[in-house]
């Protein structure tokens, strides 16, 4: 229709032909993150081979000294134009292209007037053609490496914020697979507990206040301390305790220093209600829970320990019920433990030293997740 305007698209932007290039503009973050790939080796083989064969062909024929002086002239052209290509291929920017095609001009129209009038014109014909020819290939192959330097490092930064979106999103659902399972636990007991009357409902109502108004905001970030970590524990241990009474016992002893640990929200949380679920639910009588925080070996390394019946008969209860919390609590804190530190960290679960109980044992790069 009259008046509409043509997508930006397929709008010609003249200032392409007397000022080529891309109009994208890379900070030194962006680089940094997506274009630190290395100047390929390949390139420079194949472009030397090519113009060896040309010249070969081209200045055979041609006796005297000029053939030897063109070949060994253009190569070292060809040399220089590579090595100005990987500087490009590191700065691929509208002006860098732009100042090194008018400097290689500038050289190319300096050459040839020193040459013709050094040598004449009838000596400087061939040579003026060729590094003409060498001028022209020059610049369009510089031309065509940025933009399709550009086209990389775009797609680079694209495929690495569609993978930090995807890691966020899953780790959001990785956290929401953990939270409802100790909440319905909670809530269920104090449902029982408010239509019984039962004088425990108050201090569980007033526990779990506490640790959902502790806990809740910090699964909206990507990582913690575990002095934090151990704020929400606590709420979540004095829930626990609200509902099963004295004969929950809990230790925790932290290494100077470590509180400042990073970690994924809700890793010790995991654990803790693992041991609780368990290893303090099944046991009859008093039960302990131990958490543990000390350097080894430059790696930080968290233990959460009960004393309760041990991985066989839990496991054995549990394949029973057809509950499965543990491997996918588990499972879930692995994978977010590898979204954070990679191979480097690890979380395993055995028996207690003395053979009472079971042990988690999550090992992780002291500091913050890479």
């Amino acid at each position: 229709m009259r008046g509409e305007s043509k997508p930006a698209s397929n709008c010609t932007d003249w200032s392409q032909y007397w000022y080529p290039g891309p109009a994208r503009r890379f900070s030194a973050a962006e680089i940094d993150r997506a274009g630190k790939q290395p100047w390929p080796r390949m390139i420079d083989h194949m472009v030397l081979i090519n113009v060896i064969v040309l010249l070969a062909v081209t200045v055979q024929g041609f006796g005297g000294l000029r053939s030897p002086i063109l070949f060994a002239g253009l190569l070292l052209l060809t040399w220089l134009s590579l090595r100005l290509a990987q500087w490009l291929w590191q700065h691929p920017t509208r002006k860098a292209l732009n100042l090194l095609s008018f400097g290689a001009g500038a050289l190319f129209g300096l050459l040839s007037f020193a040459g013709v009038k050094i040598m004449g014109r009838d000596w400087m014909d061939l040579p003026m053609m060729l590094m003409g020819a060498w001028f022209f290939a020059a610049a369009s192959g510089w031309w065509i490496l940025v933009i399709f330097r550009v086209q990389q490092i775009e797609a680079r930064l694209r495929e690495l914020d569609d993978q930090q979106r995807h890691a966020a999103m899953q780790t959001q659902l990785l956290q929401a697979q953990i939270q409802p399972h100790f909440l319905f636990n909670s809530l269920a007991a104090l449902d029982h507990w408010v239509s019984s009357g039962d004088a425990r409902a108050t201090p569980l109502l007033r526990s779990l206040t506490g640790y959902l108004r502790a806990t809740l905001p910090l699964f909206n970030r990507e990582q913690l301390t575990l002095g934090e970590e151990l704020a929400a524990v606590r709420e979540y241990l004095a829930v626990m305790q609200a509902r099963v009474g004295e004969r929950l016992r809990v230790e925790i002893e932290i290494e100077p220093g470590l509180e400042e640990q990073r970690l994924p929200p809700a890793l010790l949380l995991t654990l803790v209600e693992n041991a609780i679920e368990h290893g303090v639910m099944p046991k009859l009588g008093a039960a302990c829970v131990r958490i543990e925080a000390r350097r080894v070996d430059g790696m930080a390394e968290l233990s959460v320990s009960d004393d309760g019946p041990g991985l066989a008969a839990a496991a054995a209860a549990q394949s029973a019920s057809g509950a499965g919390h543990r491997g996918v609590g588990l499972a879930n804190s692995r994978e977010r433990l590898a979204q954070a530190f990679g191979a480097e960290a690890s979380l395993n679960l055995g028996p207690r030293s003395d053979g009472d109980g079971c042990v988690a044992l999550l090992r992780l790069p002291a500091g913050a997740p890479a």
